[in-house]
């Protein structure tokens, strides 16, 4: 698998690459031989649920300020791609990134429009 994270010049603290890089040295004594990137903090370090990555997007989302009655992790997906769509990131990109193989389901439940992103995420990434 390949991650592709560009980097966001602007303030480290909110560079994927940078916290990224800073959580595998932070980590790469907790988890031994384990290959998979988000491991427990809580002993013995094994690789955590999908429920638990779910829980910890959702509390990033509140400390962000975001309504996480109106928003779960999940629908980061939803905003991520239609945000690609709508900067004209060609269609065949969107679904292999995403690992979709068909556009249908893209076009149904994932190509929503998106009003104004820019002032949402400054003000998001200000907070």
């Amino acid at each position: 698998m390949e991650i592709v994270l560009p980097l966001y010049d602007s303030d480290e603290k909110l560079d994927a690459y940078s916290l990224l890089k800073y959580y595998l040295q932070t980590t790469s004594s907790l988890r031994g031989s384990e290959s998979q990137l988000f491991i427990s903090y809580v002993p013995p370090h094994k690789p955590v649920s999908r429920d638990t990555l779910s829980r910890w997007i959702k509390e990033i989302l509140d400390v962000a300020g975001i309504d996480t009655t109106q928003y779960s992790a999940h629908s980061t997906r939803a905003a991520a791609v239609s945000a690609a769509s709508c900067k004209n990131v060609p269609v065949e990109d969107i679904l292999s990134t995403a690992g979709w193989s068909s556009e249908k389901t893209f076009a149904r439940f994932y190509k929503k429009p998106v009003e104004s992103s820019k002032p949402f995420a400054t003000a998001v990434l200000e907070a």
